[in-house]
C-alpha cells in the first residue's frame, strides 16, 4: 500500500498537494509507524495552537513533494501526548518545544529539559490564561 491509499482510506482530506488526518492521541503512535512502514522519512515539524479548551497539536510530515498533516487534539486539563521521538529522532526539539511553550506532557520524551526560555521567563507563554 502507499501512502497516500493509506491516508485516503483513512478519510484524510487532500487540498493543493497537502493531506490532513486527524486521529484521537490514542491512535498517534500508530499511525505514524504506519506512515514511516509506507516510506516516509522525516518530519518537517510540529505546531501547537491553544484554542481555549484544547489544544491542536499538528505533526507535519514530508513525503514526495506533499506534506502530511496529522492533528491531534488534547483537553487541556490533561493536556499530554506520547513522544514519537523513537520513531523520528527529529521530532526531538518540536516536543521540547511543546513542552515549554504550551505546557503539554510528552510522554516517553528523552529529554524534555528546557530549550529556548531562561528560568525567570513566564511558564508556557503560548498557552491562553
Amino acid at each position: 500500500m502507499h501512502v497516500e491509499a493509506y491516508l485516503k482510506r483513512k478519510k484524510a482530506k487532500e487540498e493543493n498537494h497537502n493531506f490532513w488526518i486527524t486521529v484521537p492521541k490514542t491512535k498517534l503512535t500508530e499511525t505514524v509507524i504506519k506512515i514511516k512502514e509506507l516510506g516516509v522519512i522525516r518530519v518537517s515539524s510540529i505546531s501547537g495552537t491553544d484554542l481555549g479548551n484544547e489544544i491542536d497539536v499538528i505533526y507535519h510530515f514530508i513525503h514526495k513533494k506533499k506534506t502530511i498533516n496529522i492533528r491531534v487534539s488534547l483537553d487541556k486539563k490533561t493536556c499530554t501526548v506520547d513522544s514519537i521521538t523513537g520513531i523520528f529522532p527529529g521530532a526531538n526539539l518540536f516536543e521540547r518545544e511543546l513542552a515549554e511553550m504550551l505546557g503539554i506532557d510528552v510522554k516517553n520524551h528523552p529529554n524534555l529539559k528546557k530549550l529556548f526560555l531562561c528560568k525567570d521567563s513566564p511558564e508556557n507563554p503560548l498557552r491562553k490564561s
